[in-house]
């Protein structure tokens, strides 16, 4: 009984190592350690030998403790990864796990033995990741987080002997455009006829409710309910697990109303769930056809209504933990996100800043952003003169008032106007604000 190093010559004068387990009443097993030496190089060998042996006794010490679990590991380790992780899904039916095995097939074959894991064999699945063109980067990224999730998993379940996938290097995330709906924008897809209505309302649920498509999938009657006179929603997140309140604003409440109206045209008797949807992708192809139908410059996409939700709170003041606590993120910085999409706030909140005037000394001119733009020409190329036809002349103001709005960056406003300076000018008005104060 034991484990010991066995030597094997490989064609071409090589030696590779193996260890043997051996054990009077379980049995015995070979494992191959992947190292080999040529005995003609007699440092390189030895060293080659000491590595080897290195192993070896990793394998006696785990032998000497509990032979039954060693014994037990080598069994597991020749199941396949490829049907642990089909296993899993079975249990959560999240689509990015559904996804990911579906690139594990495809780049293994459909077989992969745990006992042919190692560093290696995550660095070559990160590489075809991102050799990968029908994915982008901030997707592999996802796919590769799932794969070292289970293998550490795995590894917890003895099927392994090592957590090797934290010693790769994780695929890096970009920055992405994240879109999301201005109000102008609600209003155009509520005004649009939809081909799926319960689609259409699940889509603007969750723009004033902020959940998620897998929740909104599960979400039944009964998990509404008042909470001191105001109605919320308790439920588990399928993505964190983590259970959550989330209160429901009146548009909410008033789409709800709506899909009652619409059950006995969706809903099979007996079901309790609030949105009876299609399947994912005819839910992607709803969207993009409504969205495209509403002008949208953009494919409008499921999560398009969480990034709304957010949104909407931080325009509308609200600091950014209770806008955390609303969309369920464990992490802040998740949340963080977002502020940089509400730029509107953000310039509204740097005016409020404080201005402070001369006190002593030579008076100097007072400084407004009128001043700067009519300064432009300072930091800008010069614009063309726009001259004024017969009988054209507030043509003339309007194109010179959108030049200004284009210089300093200013959009316009539901009503059609521009905010600067704290006023709303039209463009017209803003061009004749400007000559003024030259």
């Amino acid at each position: 009984m034991g484990v010991k190093i066995r030597e094997r010559e490989m064609a071409g004068g090589e030696v590779a190592f193996y260890i043997d387990v051996y054990h009077g009443e379980l049995g015995r097993f070979s494992v191959k350690t992947g190292i080999q030496g040529n005995p003609k190089n007699r440092k390189a060998f030895n060293l080659a030998k000491a590595e080897a042996e290195d192993k070896r006794r990793e394998y006696e010490k785990d032998w000497l403790v509990d032979p039954a679990g060693l014994f037990n590991r080598k069994a597991m380790s020749a199941s396949d990864l490829i049907e642990y992780l089909r296993t899993s899904i079975e249990k959560t039916n999240y689509p990015l796990e559904t996804n990911t095995l579906r690139k594990l097939i495809s780049f293994s074959g459909g077989l992969i033995p745990f006992d042919k894991l190692s560093t290696a064999w995550v660095e070559r699945f990160k590489v075809y990741l991102l050799d990968d063109e029908a994915i982008s980067q901030n997707t592999a990224h996802k796919y590769m987080g799932v794969v070292c999730k289970t293998i550490r998993q795995a590894w917890k379940s003895g099927y392994i002997k090592e957590d090797f996938s934290g010693k790769v290097s994780s695929i890096g995330q970009t920055d992405t455009q994240r879109h999301f709906l201005a109000m102008n924008d609600i209003e155009a897809l509520y005004n649009t006829p939809c081909k799926n209505e319960m689609v259409k309302q699940a889509f603007l649920f969750g723009c004033f409710t902020g959940l998620r498509l897998s929740d909104i999938e599960l979400l039944t009657w009964e998990k509404i309910s008042l909470v001191n006179g105001s109605p919320f929603i308790r439920f588990q997140q399928k993505k964190t697990g983590q259970y959550e309140e989330c209160p429901i604003p009146e548009q909410a409440v008033k789409i709800l109303m709506e899909v009652k109206r619409l059950h006995p045209e969706f809903v099979p008797d007996g079901d309790e769930r609030v949105f009876i949807l299609p399947s994912r992708q005819f839910i992607g192809d709803i969207l993009h056809i409504w969205g495209a139908a509403a002008g949208l410059p953009w494919d409008l996409h499921f999560h398009a209504s969480r990034h709304t939700m957010a949104t909407m709170m931080l325009s509308s003041g609200s600091d950014i933990y209770t806008v955390s606590k609303q969309l369920g993120h464990r992490d802040i910085s998740t949340t963080q996100k977002y502020c940089r999409l509400v730029d509107t706030k953000r310039v509204a909140e740097v005016n409020r800043l404080p201005v402070f005037t001369t006190l002593s000394g030579p008076q100097t001119a007072a400084l407004s952003p009128l001043n700067i733009v009519s300064s432009r020409e300072r930091i800008l190329p010069p614009e063309p003169v726009i001259a004024p036809k017969a009988g054209s002349i507030a043509a003339a103001l309007e194109a010179e008032g959108e030049a200004i709005a284009k210089a300093l960056r200013l959009d316009k406003n539901q009503a059609g106007r521009y905010l600067f300076d704290g006023r709303e000018y039209s463009a017209k008005e803003l061009a004749i604000a400007v000559s003024k104060d030259e």
